[in-house]
């Protein structure tokens, strides 16, 4: 039987390898034959407009596996709505959705099945929303306490820094070499002026 795979990962934190190794470790105790890998990087559920998942549906189109492997519902999507129109689509052309991680096979043909599927999704939602939440949470603890969000700043070494002034470079260049903005070259060059001005 043929089998096509999809894994998603919302942040870039996340393993996508791990993800997709599982799912056809999953294949091969099964002995399914693995036709497809789609897969979406750092992308929330939330969002309809996967790349992968938008792959996997347009490929659903020819026929050319008759079953989807994922980890979780929630690797699908975290929309309740969206979840249910691509397992619906999909159903329709007889093709099945596997949850390789409680080995179900979501069968929206069936009163319970549809039951099933409705509570795995809305779980889905609701969990999206506390993650939502939580981080929500964190940031305002973390900004109460006074500490800036943000990239970190790179450090300048001023001995770099006095070693390519030394050789007539500009700023833009000593920037491009140190792998920071001209801008803050200038700053860091005014505030050692400063410096050797006040000593």
């Amino acid at each position: 039987m043929n089998v096509a795979l999809y894994a998603r990962c919302s942040t870039k934190k996340q393993d996508m390898d791990y993800q997709l190794q599982t799912l056809r470790n999953w294949a091969t105790k099964y002995e399914r034959k693995i036709v497809f890998e789609f897969s979406d990087f750092a992308i929330s559920g939330k969002k309809d407009d996967r790349a992968g998942i938008l792959a996997l549906l347009k490929e659903a189109e020819n026929n050319s596996f008759e079953v989807i492997a994922v980890t979780e519902i929630s690797r699908l999507g975290r929309s309740v709505s969206f979840i249910h129109k691509v397992i619906e689509d999909l159903s329709k052309k007889g093709i099945k959705i596997v949850l390789i991680n409680s080995n179900t096979t979501l069968d929206y043909n069936s009163l319970e099945g549809r039951a099933l599927i409705g509570g795995l999704a809305l779980a889905a939602d609701i969990e999206w929303m506390l993650i939502k939440e939580r981080n929500e949470r964190g940031r305002r603890a973390i900004k109460e306490k006074g500490i800036k969000l943000g990239r970190k700043h790179k450090v300048v070494s001023d001995v770099v820094l006095k070693s390519l002034l030394e050789k007539g470079m500009s700023f833009r260049l000593i920037g491009k070499e140190m792998g920071v903005s001209a801008p803050t070259i200038m700053r860091r060059v005014n505030e050692i002026k400063k410096q050797l001005l006040v000593t």
